[in-house]
C-alpha cells in the first residue's frame, strides 16, 4: 500500500485511515485557497455524518457553508504556512448537526518543499463543557503521524520490548536514551515508575494491563511527583487472525486542562463572594447527612442566619461596605465551626451551617457564640461608624421528619421568630424542639 503522501486512490486512502482507532481525513493542497476532501475514515463518518463515497474529491467550499468554509481554510493555510503541525478547535454544522472538535494537521512536504497534502485526526469534545475531551485513542501506529502526534506514544511488543515511541513520549517522561535504545521495556518501566506519586498503583495497573491482553484503557488520570498531570490511553494490538502483537501505550500532559476543571468545579460549588460553599452544596450535603442521620439514629442540626438590617447597610453605606460586612462576617464565623460542619451561603445575607453529630443543645449554644461574635464587629465607611447583628434559628432532626427540608423549614421558622421578636438573637432560646409555637399564626 502506497504512503499517504503520494496515494492519490480514494478507496487505499479509506483503508488506510481506517487503521486509526480516530476520526481522520485527508485534505489535498490545490492552491492557497482551495482544498479538497482527499478521504475520510469510518469513524470521521461515524462522528460527522458524511460518507466517504460523497464527499471524496469534494472542495471545502462545496461541503460547508462560506463561513465555515473560511475558517476551516484559514487553519489549513495556517498548517500550509508554517509547515508544522497546527492544532486548533472548531465548530462544525455537519450531518450529523452542530459538532465541535479537536482538530490536529499534520502536512506533507513534497519534494520541491511545498505542502500538497494535509493529514487530518479530530477528537470530538463536549459542547457543554467544551474542555474534556470525549473522544478515545485507540489508534496503531502510522509512521508519518508518530512524531507529529500531540501524544506521547509507546509501542512496546508482545515480550515487552519496545518497537517505536515519538518525539513527544520522550518530552514527557525523562527515560534515559540507552535505555529506549537498548528496547528494553523493564528498565524503562522502572524509569518512569521514579516519577509518578503512586508508584506502587502505577506498575501494578501496567502489569495487569499487559497481562490482560485485550482489555482498553481509556482516560486515566496519573499524577506526577512535578505536579503534572498525564491522561493515559491504551489498546492492545493484534494481527488479522486474531495473535497479540503488543500493545500501544497513548500519554498526554492535561495539566492546564485538571486545573481548568478543577477551577470550574470550585466556582460551581463556591459562593464568589465570600468563598463559602452555595446552596446547591449545602442542599446536597444536607441529603447525605439526613441520611446517615437516619441510618445510625445520629442527631443532626441545622443553624439558618440573617445578617440583621443588611438593607439598610446597603443603602446608608454602600455596597462595596455591604460586600465588605458579608466577607468579615464568613472571617468570623469560620473558626467557629468545624471542618466537618457545611458553611453555606444561602442568597443574600442569609447563611446556614449543617451540624453533623450536633443535638439542639449544642447547636443552640453555639449559635449564641455566634450573635456575641458578630455583635462585637465594627466598620467605618464615610458615612461614619457601624456595627451589624445575626438573627438564628436553629432546628433539630426529629423522629417524624420524612425529609431533610423539614428540618430546614424548621430552621427557617425559628429565624422568622428571631427577627420578629427584635433581631440579633437566637430561637429557640430553651430547649424546644422549634418555634412553631411562637409564631402567630401557625
Amino acid at each position: 500500500m502506497k504512503e499517504i503522501r503520494v496515494n492519490h486512490d480514494p478507496a487505499e486512502l479509506r483503508l488506510m485511515l481506517d487503521h486509526l482507532g480516530v476520526a481522520a481525513f485527508v485534505i489535498d493542497v490545490v492552491s492557497v485557497d482551495e482544498y479538497r476532501l482527499a478521504a475520510i475514515n469510518a469513524r470521521h463518518e461515524m462522528h460527522s455524518g458524511m460518507q466517504h463515497e460523497e464527499v471524496a474529491g469534494r472542495s471545502v467550499d462545496e461541503l460547508l457553508s462560506p463561513a465555515m468554509a473560511a475558517g476551516v481554510k484559514a487553519n489549513y493555510r495556517r498548517c500550509v504556512e508554517s509547515k508544522g503541525v497546527t492544532d486548533y478547535q472548531e465548530m462544525l454544522d455537519l450531518p450529523i448537526g452542530r459538532t465541535y472538535w479537536l482538530t490536529s494537521l499534520v502536512p506533507f512536504v513534497d519534494e520541491a518543499g511545498s505542502v500538497n497534502r494535509i493529514l487530518g485526526t479530530a477528537y470530538e469534545i463536549s459542547d457543554q463543557v467544551h474542555l474534556e475531551l470525549e473522544a478515545r485513542y485507540q489508534s496503531t501506529v502510522m509512521s508519518a503521524y508518530l512524531d507529529e502526534s500531540p501524544d506521547g506514544i509507546l509501542v512496546v511488543d508482545a515480550d515487552n520490548r519496545i518497537k517505536t515511541w515519538n518525539r513527544r513520549f520522550l518530552e514527557i517522561w525523562e527515560i534515559p536514551e540507552a535505555v529506549m535504545q537498548a528496547k528494553d521495556g523493564e528498565a524503562a518501566l522502572q524509569a518512569v515508575n521514579e516519577q509518578v506519586q503512586d508508584p506502587e498503583r502505577f506498575v501494578n495497573r501496567i502489569r495487569q494491563l499487559y497481562a490482560s491482553l485485550d482489555e482498553e484503557e481509556q482516560g486515566v488520570r496519573i499524577q506526577m511527583k512535578d505536579g503534572r498531570v498525564l491522561e493515559r490511553y491504551s489498546r492492545g494490538l493484534h494481527g488479522s487472525n486474531g495473535d497479540y502483537w503488543g500493545r500501544i501505550w497513548f500519554y498526554r500532559d492535561v495539566t492546564e486542562l485538571q486545573r481548568m476543571t478543577e477551577k470550574l468545579l470550585h466556582m460551581s460549588q463556591t459562593d464568589p463572594l465570600t468563598g463559602v460553599a452555595n446552596r446547591r452544596v449545602l442542599m446536597g450535603q444536607l441529603e447525605e447527612e439526613y441520611s446517615r442521620a437516619r441510618r445510625y439514629g445520629h442527631p443532626l442540626s441545622v443553624l439558618m442566619l440573617d445578617l440583621d438590617h443588611f438593607k439598610a447597610i446597603n443603602d446608608r453605606h454602600g455596597h462595596a461596605a455591604g460586600d465588605l460586612v458579608l466577607k468579615e462576617f464568613v472571617r468570623m464565623v469560620t473558626p467557629e465551626i468545624r471542618a466537618s460542619d457545611c458553611f453555606a451561603r444561602m442568597g443574600g445575607e442569609e447563611f446556614a451551617i449543617l451540624l453533623p453529630e450536633s443535638d439542639l443543645a449544642s447547636a443552640r449554644q453555639l449559635a449564641g457564640r455566634l450573635c456575641r461574635v458578630i455583635a462585637s464587629l465594627t466598620f467605618t465607611s464615610p458615612q461614619g461608624v457601624f456595627g451589624v447583628t445575626v438573627s438564628i434559628g436553629v432546628a433539630t432532626l426529629r423522629h417524624n421528619d420524612a425529609s431533610p427540608e423539614q428540618l430546614l423549614s424548621r430552621a427557617d421558622l425559628c429565624l422568622y421568630n428571631a427577627k420578629s421578636e427584635g433581631r440579633n438573637r437566637v430561637r429557640p432560646s430553651g430547649d424546644i424542639e422549634d418555634c412553631q409555637s411562637l409564631v402567630p399564626g401557625l
